[in-house]
C-alpha cells in the first residue's frame, strides 16, 4: 500500500476536470446559442461563417440601397410626369392657336400660358431633389463633347451614351464603307421590285444637301395612262410633306429617274396609283476605341451595321446621322456623372443610371411661339419631339425600377439561404447540447463522489498501526 501517490484519486480528478471542462463548453453554447464561440471551437468553420456573415450583412444593406434607389427614381419620374402633363397642355394650346379663328390678340394670350409653362418646366428641372441631390438639372447625366468641336464624320449632334457604365475619358469612333441601304416596307404602284434602284437618294453619301434617313412615304396619285403622267407626293420620315410634283410615267419617263425633292424615282415602272413606303438608311462599319491609352485600343470590335432612322447603336453609344455621313474618325470626350446604386454585397456590384437634364433647351422647346399659324404648327411638331424625349427618359427609369424590384427579390432569397447556411455552421443544436450537458452533469456528480472515495483509500494504512 502506498500513500505518497494516490493514483486512483488522480484518475478520478482527471476525469472530473475533463467533465467540468466539457460542462463549461455546454453551458457556453447553451447560453450563447452558438456552436462556435471562438476560433478554437472550429477554426475552419469560424473562417467560413465570418465570410458568410459579411455577405449576409452586405446583402441586407444592398436590399436597403436598392429600395432607396427606387425611391430616388420614383421622385425623378414623378417630376417628369408633371413635365409631361405641361407638355401635353402646351401641345393642346398649340393646336388651338393653329386655328385661324383666333386673332393676333387671342394668340398672344395663348402664348402667355405657354411661356409660364416653359418657366415651370425649367423650375422643375432645377429644383427637383432627393436627399438634397438635384436630379433633373444634368448633374446626374452622361455628357459627351467633341474635341475642339471637330466633327469629321458629320454626326448630327453629339454621341448619346446609353451604357452608363462607360467611364469618363476620351474615345474615338470610326466610320468606314458608308453606303445607302434601301428596303421597301410597302410595295405598290409598280415600285419595289428592284430595291436598290427603284427609289434612291439623288445625292451620293456625304454630299449636300443632307436629308434625313428613315422611312419615306411616296404617294402616287392621279395616274393618267393616256398622257402617261401621275402626281407624286413625298412625305419625309417625320410625316412632313416634301412637296408634290407631276411626273411622266411608263415609256415617257426619264431613263435617269425623276428627281423629286432629293429623291429619285424610277417612274417608268409606275402603272397604277398607290402608296409606297421605303426605308432609306445607311450601312457602314463602326468601331469604338478607347483613347485613354496610347495607342488607342478597341473596346468594341468593328461591326457592319445598318442604321435605324439614321441611328447607329454600337458599344453602348448611339450615333445619329443624315445623308451627309462620311468615312472618318471622331475623337470625343465622355463625362460620366451617372448615379451608382450598390445593389450587391461585394465590390462593383452596382447599377449605373443616368438622368438627363429636363429643361426647355434639352427638350427643344425654348423658342416655340404660337403667334402665327405657321409658328403654331411648328410648335406642335417640336412639342411632339419633346414628348417623345421625355417618354424615352421615363421609360428608361421605369425599366430600371422594374429591374431593381427583381434585384430586391433576389437579394431577399439569397439573404435567407445564406443565413440558413451560416446557421448550420455557427449555431448550436440546442437539443444536442442539452443532452450533452445532462450527461456531463451526471458524470460530474459521479466523478466528485468517486474522488471523495479515492481520497479515503490511503486511510487504510492506519489499520496497520493498530
Amino acid at each position: 500500500m502506498k500513500i505518497n501517490n494516490n493514483v486512483q484519486a488522480l484518475n478520478a480528478y482527471r476525469n472530473l476536470y475533463q467533465n467540468q471542462f466539457q460542462t463549461s463548453k455546454n453551458l457556453e453554447k447553451l447560453s450563447s446559442g452558438l456552436r462556435i464561440n471562438r476560433a478554437a471551437d472550429d477554426a475552419a468553420g469560424l473562417a467560413i461563417s465570418e465570410k458568410m456573415r459579411s455577405q449576409i450583412r452586405g446583402l441586407k444593406m444592398a436590399e436597403r440601397n436598392a429600395m432607396d434607389g427606387i425611391s430616388l427614381m420614383q421622385t425623378s419620374e414623378g417630376a417628369m410626369q408633371e413635365v409631361h402633363t405641361m407638355l401635353q397642355r402646351m401641345r393642346e394650346l398649340a393646336v388651338q392657336a393653329a386655328n385661324d379663328t383666333n386673332t393676333e390678340y387671342d394668340r398672344e394670350q395663348i402664348q402667355k400660358e405657354i411661356d409660364q409653362l416653359k418657366l415651370e418646366i425649367d423650375s422643375i428641372s432645377e429644383k427637383t431633389e432627393f436627399n438634397t441631390r438635384k436630379l433633373l438639372n444634368g448633374f446626374s447625366a452622361v455628357l459627351t463633347t467633341y474635341e475642339n468641336n471637330a466633327n469629321d464624320i458629320n454626326l448630327v449632334g453629339f454621341p448619346k451614351v446609353t451604357n452608363a457604365n462607360l467611364p469618363s475619358g476620351d474615345y474615338q469612333v470610326g466610320i468606314s464603307g458608308a453606303e445607302y441601304k434601301y428596303t421597301f416596307t410597302q410595295k405598290s404602284a409598280g415600285l419595289g421590285s428592284d430595291e436598290a434602284n427603284d427609289v434612291t437618294f439623288t445625292k451620293d453619301i456625304g454630299e449636300e444637301p443632307a436629308m434625313p434617313f428613315g422611312e419615306y412615304t411616296i404617294m402616287v396619285r392621279e395616274v393618267n395612262t393616256d398622257n402617261n403622267d401621275a402626281k407624286v407626293e413625298i412625305l419625309d420620315p417625320n410625316g412632313l410633306s416634301l412637296g408634290s410634283k407631276v411626273v411622266k410615267i411608263g415609256s415617257d419617263a426619264s431613263t435617269t429617274g425623276e428627281d423629286i425633292f432629293g429623291i429619285s424615282i424610277n417612274a417608268s415602272k409606275i402603272s397604277t396609283a398607290g402608296t409606297v413606303k421605303v426605308k432609306m438608311e445607311a450601312e457602314a462599319s463602326v468601331v469604338l476605341k478607347d483613347n485613354n491609352s496610347t495607342p488607342a485600343v478597341d473596346i468594341q470590335a468593328e461591326r457592319k451595321l445598318v442604321s435605324n432612322n439614321g441611328l447607329f447603336k454600337h458599344g453602348g453609344i448611339e450615333y445619329q446621322f443624315n445623308t451627309n455621313i462620311t468615312d472618318d474618325t471622331l475623337d470625343f470626350n465622355i463625362t460620366n456623372n451617372a448615379l451608382s446604386f450598390q445593389i450587391g454585397p461585394n465590390t462593383n456590384q452596382n447599377v449605373m443610371i443616368d438622368i438627363p437634364r429636363m429643361d426647355i433647351v434639352t427638350l427643344g422647346i425654348e423658342n416655340i411661339d404660337v403667334l402665327s399659324n405657321a409658328g403654331a404648327n411648328s410648335a406642335i411638331f417640336q412639342l411632339d419631339q419633346a414628348i417623345n424625349k421625355l417618354s424615352d427618359a421615363r421609360a428608361k427609369l421605369g425599366a430600371v425600377q422594374n429591374r431593381m424590384e427583381h434585384t430586391i427579390n433576389n437579394l431577399q432569397v439569397t439573404h435567407e439561404n445564406l443565413t440558413a447556411s451560416e446557421s448550420r455552421i455557427r449555431d448550436a443544436d440546442m437539443a444536442l447540447e442539452m443532452t450533452e450537458f445532462t450527461r456531463n452533469n451526471i458524470l460530474n456528480q459521479s466523478a466528485t463522489a468517486m474522488l471523495a472515495q479515492a481520497n479515503q483509500l490511503p486511510q487504510g494504512v492506519l489499520q496497520l498501526l493498530q
